[in-house]
């Protein structure tokens, strides 16, 4: 463990709300409206349940070493140079996933406020606002998130709904499973690897200050991130039906942009901005202190801020060489490889290293 700072129980678990909903609402919701129609929101609820596997593999996994990040202990599972390549192979992986986000962060700003300005100076802005918070440490990055976007997150659920209930059409929730099951799973598939980041808990566990109570911080996360964004979608789909809703980017703004009371109170829409803007750059912001985390123990430096620059440069070199032009961010979401890539990284390895771990009876005493 690189830093010392220490995170509560109610903080994780509100970094792992802000690791699945800050880019959720981002392609995602249209691409399940399209294939689950009037059941889509049932899609989120199903996802859930590969959660609640990741969620068992990587807290069993991180109370065997409940003081060392994932890529500090890989070593001593799977031996030297197998552990110091794989612990690489996830540097990488947090360094694209970082990628991801900025793209969909930065896709979002430019259709919706500034479509003239170019890609690299919104991911210049994205990417030093979340550099100085992973500089800050992870403990620094909870209390903002706490703060600042979860307050955000409530007064935009809280304020939405209510004003939006009155033009809800619940009729576009019916039939129910009118095209059966298996719609509902494929679109499951879609949302699964967000539910399953919080993978993240590989990095993040040794700053848990109540380790004993990470499950069940897990399982209210998984809950709540079920019930709200199944209610979510469910709003989306009384508003505008699931034909117009498979066709909307982004359809939170969308809502937010309906909404209009005796045509005074409107223009809720900058509340959803500055809501998912702030989400995007810390989201990134905890990728980057895991990637930097990761890359300082590959390399056996004591100082993950030494890192940063470098993780900084390697995201904006990655998101120029896939996602640009932006046509090849969709083709990713909501490609192939999208559930395949994440499984592997989520869940896959993590389990096979958790045998392995088992076989050879890997552990350190839990002293936290």
């Amino acid at each position: 463990m690189l830093e010392n700072g220490r995170i509560s129980s109610v903080q994780l678990l509100l970094l792992l709300f802000l690791v699945e909903v800050a880019t959720s609402v981002f392609y995602i919701p249209a691409k399940i409206a399209e294939i689950g129609g009037a059941d889509a929101w049932l899609s989120y609820i199903l996802a859930s349940f590969y959660g609640l596997l990741v969620a068992g593999v990587v807290i069993t996994l991180a109370k065997k070493y409940p003081l060392q990040t994932f890529t500090e202990y890989l070593p001593d599972i799977i031996g030297k140079v197998p552990g110091k390549l794989l612990a690489i192979v996830y540097t990488l992986a947090f360094i694209h996933l970082a990628s991801l986000i900025s793209s969909q962060g930065t896709s979002f700003f430019q259709t919706v406020l500034m479509p003239l300005t170019p890609n690299l100076v919104i991911d210049l802005v994205f990417i030093t606002a979340a550099i100085y918070g992973a500089y800050l440490g992870i403990e620094c990055i909870a209390r903002e998130n706490m703060l600042l976007y979860f307050s955000l997150y409530l007064l935009q659920i809280v304020v939405i709904s209510f004003l939006i209930l009155k033009d809800l059409n619940f009729n576009n929730l019916r039939p129910f499973l009118e095209n059966g099951f298996m719609p509902v799973i494929k679109g499951s598939l879609l949302q699964s690897p967000l539910r399953g980041e919080l993978f993240i808990l590989l990095m993040l566990f040794p700053y848990l200050n109540q380790k004993h109570e990470a499950f069940k911080i897990t399982l209210l996360y998984l809950g709540g991130a079920a019930i709200l964004s199944a209610a979510a979608e469910s709003i989306t789909l009384g508003a505008f039906g699931n034909l117009v809703a498979a066709h909307i980017l982004f359809p939170d703004y969308e809502v937010a942009r309906y909404i209009s009371v005796a045509h005074f109170l409107q223009n809720f829409e900058i509340l959803i901005i500055i809501t998912w803007i702030s989400g995007v750059i810390l989201k990134l912001a905890v990728f980057c202190h895991s990637a930097s985390v990761a890359a300082a123990n590959v390399l056996g430096t004591k100082n993950y801020r030494l890192m940063l620059i470098p993780v900084a440069m390697a995201i904006l070199l990655l998101k120029k060489i896939i996602y640009e032009p932006g046509f090849n961010l969709l083709g990713f979401i909501y490609g192939p490889l999208w559930t395949t890539y994440f499984t592997v990284i989520e869940l896959a390895i993590p389990a096979l290293i958790l045998l392995i771990a088992i076989i050879r009876r890997k552990e350190t005493p839990q002293r936290s």
